[in-house]
């Protein structure tokens, strides 16, 4: 019966990859997190654009601090809008990062696996010998001479 050796070494593999997955789709997490901020930055920010734009068309008076918190609203807006484009820069190159990290605890894994494929064939063909050999032997046990 075949037993590989290093048969432990593959569930280590494979425990290792099933991390590196996991923490890649982790890092996918909190990139959609943080484009979800960033869709409602924008919308913030067009509901800002029109407020101001719908404000200054009427024909009326203006309140000038109305369009002033509009306009300290954008900024602060615009300021959290960088600071997650940033972030979704560092989360891209980490994401990047572990991408990586995962084709290579894959490739370590087919390594072994490969290795095994070729043990176990080599197995095979060792049993066949043995078998063919032993065939051969009772045969010639039986041939009178």
């Amino acid at each position: 019966m075949f037993k590989f050796r290093l048969e432990p070494l593959i569930k280590i593999r494979k425990n290792t990859l099933q991390e590196r997955q996991a923490e890649l789709a982790q890092a996918y997490d909190a990139r959609n997190i943080l484009e979800e901020y960033l869709q409602e930055i924008d919308r913030q920010l067009t509901e800002g654009t029109t407020t101001a734009r719908n404000l200054m068309q009427e024909g009326q008076t203006v309140n000038v601090e109305h369009l002033l918190g509009l306009r300290r609203q954008e900024m602060f807006l615009r300021a959290n809008q960088d600071d997650l484009k940033q972030k979704m820069q560092i989360i891209d190159e980490e994401i990047e990062r572990r991408r990586d990290a995962v084709v290579e605890a894959n490739k370590e894994l087919k390594i072994v696996e490969k290795l095994k494929e070729k043990r176990h064939g080599k197995y095979l063909e060792e049993e066949k010998r043995r078998d063919t050999k032993e065939m051969d032997e009772i045969a010639g046990r039986q041939r009178p001479h």
